[in-house]
């Protein structure tokens, strides 16, 4: 398959990232470009210029417009979006809101986002409830056996599922639609993590048919970090509040979550900028473009290492997770040692994890600022390392 993707040198110099560094890891917390800081800046400046205007007067109408552009690019209203710092305070807002009953069972992969597992577990604590995780192969032939996994956790007491929809170490994106249409069939309230999903993928929160999604703006679609969303079904949003209970707790979904306080908002309001920018980098075009290169990289790859790819290339989006041809770690501590001599001895950033399996792995992210020299300075680092 011939790559399609283009720029990568050239475009760099719309972020701010350091001219040495091989930055394979958008996935982790993003980049945000120079234009969109800015904006930001700019923000920021007016706040400074004019607290009390800018907070008390101006600030709820300029969030909630922020909502509306959102909202706009997602398929969906502004008014069924509320903006937040992440995706896991998202998740932590509505799993502790959520009017639970003691035996109550919360149903997650056990490759989900340890933020979430933990976020999980207190709850569980706090409540009584009983925290289940479904457990499936990787690597990976097809979806088949993830599906039999979950499906086979689900008990008369499963009330809610937390699902991914891409997945953060195994980085393939979750059969979703049948996901959801199971939960359906046993009548259980669905929270879709979709924190790397906004700018990589195509998404229509509507389409989607779950109760709740979050998502990160500050990843794949290059707003200022601390920008994310919780959309919520309009049948699923009166007991919603903000892990921060403040001054509009009575006003409801989403303006409960507008203010819980002083703090910066300039990130969200910075998201017209973003997704402008966004627009202008391809739009539409960009997942695909991504894709392409994403797997395109990975096969290398695997050739220079002598792997396989773990999963079928359309299961993997923008990020792709390898197994490495190295022995020296078996716990995450010495992955991260591991990781951390990337950085120091080839300005290479990319994450290394131990799953299960004991194996080594790379997690590769592709981004319109990568080139192909940026993967070959992995390859060879990683060869030379083995």
């Amino acid at each position: 398959m011939p790559s399609k993707f283009s720029g990568g040198k050239e475009l760099r110099k719309h972020w701010m990232l350091d001219s040495e560094m091989h930055f394979l890891n958008h996935g982790s917390f993003g980049a945000c470009p120079r234009v969109v800081l800015q904006v930001q800046q700019e923000l920021r400046n007016r706040m400074e210029e004019r607290p009390i205007n800018f907070l008390v007067r101006e600030l709820p109408t300029l969030i909630r417009q922020s909502a509306d552009k959102l909202g706009e690019f997602l398929g969906t209203d502004g008014h069924d979006l509320a903006f937040i710092e992440n995706a896991t305070a998202a998740v932590n807002a509505v799993i502790r809101s959520y009017p639970w009953q003691a035996g109550d069972e919360i149903l997650l992969s056990a490759h989900a986002y340890y933020a979430v597992k933990n976020a999980a577990r207190f709850v569980a604590r706090q409540f009584g409830l009983t925290v289940r995780e479904f457990s499936f192969a990787f690597p990976m032939q097809d979806d088949a056996n993830l599906l039999t996994a979950f499906e086979s956790s689900i008990t008369p007491k499963t009330r809610m599922a937390i699902l991914d929809h891409v997945s953060s170490p195994l980085a393939i994106v979750y059969p979703l639609e049948k996901m959801l249409a199971i939960c359906r069939q046993h009548g259980i309230k669905t929270l879709i993590d979709g924190a790397h999903v906004p700018g990589m993928l195509p998404l229509n929160i509507e389409q989607v048919g779950a109760d709740w999604y979050v998502g990160n703006c500050h990843k794949w679609l290059f707003a200022p970090k601390g920008c994310a969303f919780i959309w919520a079904h309009p049948q699923q949003r009166d007991f919603l509040q903000p892990v921060v209970i403040s001054l509009r707790m009575d006003e409801g979904f989403p303006l409960n979550f507008d203010w819980v306080g002083t703090r910066d908002a300039s990130a969200w309001l910075a998201i017209d900028s973003a997704l402008q920018f966004y627009k202008e980098m391809g739009g539409t075009d960009i997942p695909e473009k991504l894709h392409i290169f994403a797997i395109t990289m990975a096969r290398k790859l695997a050739q220079r290492w002598s792997i396989e790819l773990p999963a079928p290339e359309a299961m993997f989006a923008a990020m792709v997770t390898l197994p490495l041809p190295l022995k020296q770690a078996s716990t995450q501590d010495e992955a991260n040692l591991l990781r951390d001599q990337l950085w120091q001895q080839h300005k290479i950033e990319v994450p290394l994890f131990i799953l299960d399996d004991g194996q080594l792995w790379c997690r590769i992210s592709a981004q319109l600022y990568n080139t192909e020299d940026d993967y070959e300075r992995l390859a060879a680092a990683i060869v030379e390392m083995a």
